[in-house]
């Protein structure tokens, strides 16, 4: 009987293992590895005749130690290949047959389009990348003020790749993150979408013996309506943005001492948004709510910090210029009759009969009568050192 039963066990064992072999996938390309060319990098600018596809590709043979370049300065890890078409598919097969190997999308994390082409409309663009199935739709989208060049001979010193910086730049929330997910997700509400801008700034670099290049930084944001790039952010306005969208994860924020009017600086914290429409008697209105926490990095100020009305009144000094912020950037937008902040779909969740009606004249709607209610609570959880020089002047991230 023991045996039996052993042998009954044996077999389902065998029958289980058999069907967890038939779920088991093979390759899912014949492609080799070493056939292929990772692009981790898109650039698309205008052309005197069409378009200028950039593709930046690492270079498997300087990324190995002992190879040529590898570490010794001798040459970059990564390579810029640039192609002009009529449209952007003729640019990539014109890149393609100068490579040796097939170029794959599955890496590629960032697009930068110019300004030029940005204003022109990228809609033919989206299209190519939706319909590209190896490229993922969360990559991160930016819009950049200088040339494919200037992306290329940006000196990459804290990472071995120009593309990291920028992802790094998305990860500290140092600007908006916009994916090309949210262009696509976007088209059902007009194609109306806010992108972090990059400009290139001249720096000598210390301790580095090449010449100084061209620095890349983030600096305020592009407003697109219908995929075409028709307003601009500046940085301020950029960072209340962040604070609509809830996407900031702290700030340094100085403000006034309300007993001598000297700095008191703070840093922001565990900032929380909640955006949400609420019907009004002739309209429709939009609340944002956003909560924060605040501690008390250093003052030139003579605060009594134990007297409670003088904490509140900083509090209430930061929720204004906070306040102030969040409004001035939904204002940019309004100016424009560009719905960048998606309130759009807001109303269409909440109420989709309302919405159903306002569709056809949302832009008059957003830029006319839509009211943005703002409501900031910032709290002064820690007091921290008291008496500390108050440097900054402006909010930073």
């Amino acid at each position: 009987m023991k045996l039996l039963k052993y042998a009954l066990v044996l077999k389902m064992k065998s029958a289980g293992s058999l069907c967890l072999l038939v779920l088991l996938t093979g390759c899912w390309s014949s492609v080799e590895l070493n056939d292929r060319s990772f692009v981790r990098i898109m650039i698309v600018g205008k052309a005197k005749e069409g378009i200028e596809l950039s593709l930046g590709f690492p270079l498997p043979n300087r990324m190995i130690p002992g190879m040529v370049g590898a570490g010794s300065g001798k040459g970059k890890p990564y390579v810029f290949i640039t192609k002009t078409g009529g449209d952007i598919g003729e640019a990539y097969r014109k890149i393609q047959s100068d490579l040796s190997r097939k170029i794959t999308f599955g890496q590629a994390s960032t697009v930068i389009v110019s300004d030029d082409f940005a204003r022109e409309g990228i809609s033919n663009l989206l299209d190519f990348l939706a319909r590209e199935p190896k490229f993922h739709v969360n990559a991160n989208v930016f819009v950049s003020f200088g040339k494919a060049d200037d992306i290329a001979s940006a000196p990459a010193v804290f990472e071995r790749f120009p593309v990291d910086i920028l992802t790094g730049y998305v990860k500290q929330n140092v600007t908006l993150r916009t994916t090309v997910k949210d262009f696509l997700m976007a088209r059902y509400y007009g194609g109306d979408v806010l992108v972090p801008s990059l400009v290139f700034t001249s720096k000598k670099i210390a301790d580095e013996q090449k010449p100084s290049g061209k620095w890349m930084g983030t600096d305020g944001a592009v407003v697109f309506k219908q995929n075409k790039m028709v307003g601009t952010l500046d940085t301020m306005e950029m960072r209340g943005a962040l604070w609509v969208t809830g996407q900031l994860q702290d700030a340094e924020i100085s403000v006034p001492s309300p007993t001598d009017g000297k700095l008191v600086s703070f840093m922001i914290e565990q900032m929380h948004s909640k955006i949400k429409p609420v019907l009004t008697g002739d309209g429709i209105a939009i609340h944002i709510t956003t909560k924060a926490s605040a501690e008390m990095l250093g003052s030139d100020s003579r605060l009594n910090t134990e007297d409670r009305k003088q904490l509140s009144e900083l509090e209430h000094r930061l929720d204004a210029l906070v306040e102030q912020r969040m409004n001035s950037a939904i204002a940019k937008t309004k100016e424009v009759r560009a719905d960048a902040f998606q309130f759009a779909k807001y109303i269409d969740w909440n109420y989709p009969r309302l919405w159903k009606s306002m569709k056809p004249q949302w832009r008059e709607w957003y830029r006319n009568r839509l009211k943005p209610v703002i409501q900031v609570n910032v709290s002064i959880k820690r007091l921290g050192t008291v008496q500390q020089s108050a440097t900054h002047t402006e909010e930073t991230e």
